[in-house]
């Protein structure tokens, strides 16, 4: 009988869960470790996946991470009452409480948590707040008699405040107050405000394509901005499109993974290329990667590229020069796929690691920078893995479909044919990407407004615009034409 899948994602909530205080990553893999040995070709690569892909393990800022339900404790956070509220029918949510009283809430089904909290309120008496859908992706309460009973005695005019303090997130344990419009201390909430702000476009600006609200809310609480007496004013009254829009107007690719219309097309050419250039200036200072088995560039490599573990399979049919670097095939695959050039990837060969060295690297690396695919691949059926983004694990299956003959020098990049669309960035791997598309497919989805949102509003799983993979791939080509030329 088959012994049991690990679950690495189980080990590392246990290990995280069970420490007091925050741990390194180090720490982490020491302990589970201890528990059951990683045996993946690549353990650490295959822990930092597992941490990324949880909600509930997140990064406290200072390289340790903490169980979220637990770093939450001490926070202070403002819900200013509007019109609506102040009729005792319900309180609706701004993000950063939603996510302080409901920390799993995009958890999922395995780890979610979606149960009332507990509330006592100023006169002593303990009540419950269950989560309600309120409309299209906002979320509230209609609370108990106990709280309207409060609240009714406040006579709470809009511009009024209910002030809510984590006590014991692990508990769901949490207290409320009541604040005037007239007693707020506006210097002091200006000033919180201000720090707010100032982490959020740190953060905003640390993303290679920006931060969603809901994720920019978790960040905050993670990192302690809210474990302060004063509490800010909501996040959403703060950190306004005329602080994000032009951050994310700077971004290399804003909306990288929808071929269709886009318009950022010269900017990920010109982020790939720079990139190119800046490891070709870093290369002249190594010593070239020594691999036997050359070829003589007269061939076209037709490649077969699966996201692993998509169902229905992601793929595309390319054809790249026998010859091609590994750091311009890295381009290729960008573009035929899709993604953004947002984050760090290699090439796997067997047990070899194919990328450009770094310091940081957690293991051992063959510097890629002079290996061309023929070099790594020389025959018909052989294979290699591309894996893009540590955190998410995108891992591509490349396989050799055909050897066809080719003049020297030929250097056509073209993709054949290809099934459905790219994944978007940091939407959770491939687990988290099938939870995507079940909510935006379903309009009675809890999260089918918020995830629309989040993409830009549209988005189409089957569709693949091939001519505009092409075009890519063309102007992608000239670029590395007009390299070689400046040389």
């Amino acid at each position: 009988m088959p012994s049991p899948k690990i679950s690495y994602t189980a080990l590392a909530h246990r290990v995280v869960r069970e420490s007091r205080e925050p741990l390194p990553f180090a720490e982490i893999m020491q302990r589970i470790n201890a528990l059951a040995p990683v045996t993946t070709k690549n353990p650490k690569g295959t822990i930092r996946n597992a941490i990324s892909q949880s909600y509930l393990i997140v990064n406290t800022g200072n390289g340790c991470y903490g169980w979220k339900y637990r770093v939450i404790n001490d926070s202070v956070l403002r819900l200013t009452l509007s019109e609506s509220d102040c009729r005792c029918e319900a309180i609706e949510y701004t993000g950063e409480l939603q996510d302080a009283l409901y920390p799993a809430f995009f958890a999922g089904s395995k780890y979610g948590d979606r149960e009332p909290v507990h509330l006592n309120l100023p006169d002593g008496t303990t009540t419950s707040l269950p989560l309600e859908h309120m409309h299209e992706a906002h979320w509230g309460t209609r609370a108990t008699p106990e709280f309207w009973e409060w609240f009714n005695t406040l006579h709470a005019k809009s511009g009024d405040a209910l002030i809510f303090r984590v006590l014991d997130g692990e508990a769901r344990l949490y207290a409320v107050e009541f604040q005037t419009r007239a007693a707020r201390d506006e210097a002091a909430i200006a000033a919180r405000n201000q720090q707010i702000v100032q982490a959020a476009l740190s953060r905003f600006r640390s993303s290679p394509s920006g931060v969603t609200d809901w994720a920019m809310s978790s960040h905050l609480l993670a990192i302690g901005l809210y474990r302060h007496p004063v509490p800010p004013d909501p996040l959403k009254e703060i950190w306004t499109r005329n602080l994000w829009e032009p951050e994310l107007m700077r971004k290399p690719v804003r909306s990288g993974w929808v071929y269709a219309e886009r318009d950022d097309s010269e900017l990920m050419i010109e982020s790939l290329t720079q990139q190119l250039r800046d490891q070709t200036s870093a290369q002249r200072k190594r010593r070239p990667a020594s691999i036997d088995g050359f070829i003589a560039p007269t061939s076209i490599y037709q490649l077969k590229v699966t996201l692993r573990d998509s169902h229905p399979a992601i793929w595309r049919r390319i054809q790249v020069p026998d010859t091609i670097l590994l750091p311009h095939l890295h381009g290729v695959l960008q573009l035929a796929m899709g993604w953004t050039n947002s984050h760090l990837h290699l090439f796997q060969v067997g047990e070899l690691n194919f990328a450009e060295p770094s310091p940081d690297d957690d293991f051992p690396v063959i510097d890629y920078c002079s290996v061309q695919l023929n070099q790594v691949a020389p025959a018909v059926a052989d294979s290699l893995v591309y894996l893009y983004d540590f955190g998410d694990s995108w891992e591509h299956d490349i396989v050799v479909e055909k050897i066809l003959p080719g003049d020297t020098g030929t250097h056509n990049l073209s993709c054949l044919d290809g099934q459905r669309a790219c994944p978007p960035e940091d939407v959770g791997g491939v687990w988290g990407y099938a939870d995507f598309v079940k909510a935006i497919r379903n309009p009675r989805h809890p999260e089918h407004a918020e995830m629309l949102e989040w993409v830009g509003g549209a988005f189409d799983p089957d569709r693949l615009d091939l001519p505009g993979v092409n075009r890519m791939l063309h102007i992608f080509q000239l670029s590395l034409a007009r390299q070689a030329r400046t040389k």
